[in-house]
């Protein structure tokens, strides 16, 4: 009996899924196109997020009611990049969707955010930009839902055996750590850190634990581990415990409004540091401005090239954000980028999944991303075939010019530091 070219198309698609989907080459966009000119049933077997003409995404993020709420930074990165996406096609004809949640910062509300994407949406892979991830790790990594990550706020994420997490870069927090923040600090004259994170935040003093021992590995002194509880700062007892400590410089895993608050009560106290160091959150110009030159002289790194370096890559970004998501036109910077990366990073596994992408097949998508460098955003092409911890962690630093208005590159290359022995 003859079949017909429907029936054909469907079967080879069903093929096409058994095999592994990269093995059908370009016939995956030739079979959906044909499905779609006819009123059949997606060639596609079912699967969580992806119907003939749209793929869904989750995307959980931390809200935050200060100014410049990060999570909407990253959101508009992430539409940044979908939007330039879907306007060329999307990928194999599907648009390209996401339903956000907010975890406010919680682990019980990114517990139940997370299993709403995971299960009631049916999201094909997650984006996620939480400082409390911690709460849905265990369903999403249970359900094997692809996640990118684009900060990794728990510390286990990095270390689980059959990884469902991605990145493009190497967390902050992943052990062992590495040696390129103590290296950093002792060149610029530092010799008694302390080191700053957030009370309650198990990602922010992670990463100080992990910045302790870099700056131990450097022959540095750590004066003092300091925690801080969220909320403004009490600026005079920051000053008297840095100043008891004994302290001439810190590094801080804090918020950028935090960040730049401790900025300014150093420099009103006249505590004279040698180097003050923020975190990657904290290259954001919409907080630097909110104190200027009392934000004169003080560094931060990032795990991008900064804007300063202005590549064809950042004004493709600056491009998309404009014509997607203008109302972050104008402080189009940090955050953002990593939003645009993150999700970049997403299509990049989707699209190595074949005409039919499933999770499984999108895990697999992302671990073949052997020479990843985001389109030339990065400092250095990332594997992410052995995991996130494995990723050699180069950081571009950057200094605050002395009038507080903008970023200066510190170094002509990245700073590639070596992995520590285990501890």
């Amino acid at each position: 009996m003859r079949r017909s070219p429907r029936a054909l198309a469907a079967a080879a698609a069903l093929g096409c899924a058994l095999a592994g989907m990269t093995a059908c080459g370009g016939d995956g966009g030739r079979i959906l196109s044909e499905a779609r000119q006819g009123s059949g049933p997606d060639p596609c077997p079912p699967t969580p997020g992806v119907t003939r003409d749209a793929i869904s995404l989750g995307l959980l993020a931390s809200g935050s009611p200060t100014p410049g709420d990060p999570s909407a930074l990253f959101r508009a990165g992430v539409d940044a990049r979908l939007g330039e996406a879907n306007a060329t096609g999307g990928i194999l004809g599907r648009r390209l969707t996401y339903r956000i949640e907010d975890d406010e910062g919680m682990p019980t509300l990114n517990a139940v955010a997370g299993r709403r994407l995971a299960r009631a949406e049916g999201s094909l892979g997650v984006l996620r930009f939480s400082s409390a991830s911690a709460g849905s790790a265990a369903l999403l990594a249970a359900d094997k839902v692809p996640v990118v990550d684009g900060q990794v706020s728990d510390p286990a994420a990095a270390s689980r055996p059959d990884a469902t997490v991605f990145s493009y870069a190497r967390p902050l927090l992943a052990q062992p750590a590495s040696s390129g923040l103590g290296e950093f600090l002792y060149d610029r004259g530092a010799r008694r850190v302390a080191v700053i994170s957030v009370q309650l935040s198990g990602g922010t003093q992670a990463m100080g634990s992990a910045a302790e021992q870099s700056v131990r590995a450097a022959h540095l002194r750590v004066s003092r581990s300091i925690q801080i509880p969220p909320g403004p700062v009490d600026g005079m007892d920051l000053a008297a415990q840095l100043r008891d400590a004994d302290a001439d410089s810190l590094i801080a895993f804090v918020p950028a409004h935090t960040f730049y608050e401790i900025t300014a009560a150093v420099r009103s106290a006249g505590l004279g540091l040698t180097a003050v160091v923020g975190n990657p959150t904290t290259y954001d110009r919409s907080q630097l401005a909110r104190v200027g030159d009392d934000a004169g002289g003080v560094y931060t790194f990032v795990d991008y090239l900064p804007f300063e370096v202005n590549a064809p890559a950042h004004r493709r970004f600056l491009a998309a954000i404009a014509a997607y998501a203008p109302q972050a036109s104008t402080f189009a910077d940090g955050t953002a980028l990593i939003g645009w990366i993150s999700a970049d990073l997403l299509l990049r596994g989707i699209s190595a999944a074949g005409a039919c992408p499933t999770r499984a097949s999108v895990l697999t998508g992302l671990r073949r991303q052997t020479r990843y460098d985001a389109g030339g955003l990065l400092p250095k092409a990332i594997d992410l075939s052995h995991g996130i911890s494995a990723i050699t962690p180069c950081y571009e630093f950057v200094r605050v010019n002395p009038d507080g208005t903008g970023f200066a590159p510190v170094d002509p290359a990245p700073r590639c530091g070596r992995l520590l022995p285990a501890v």
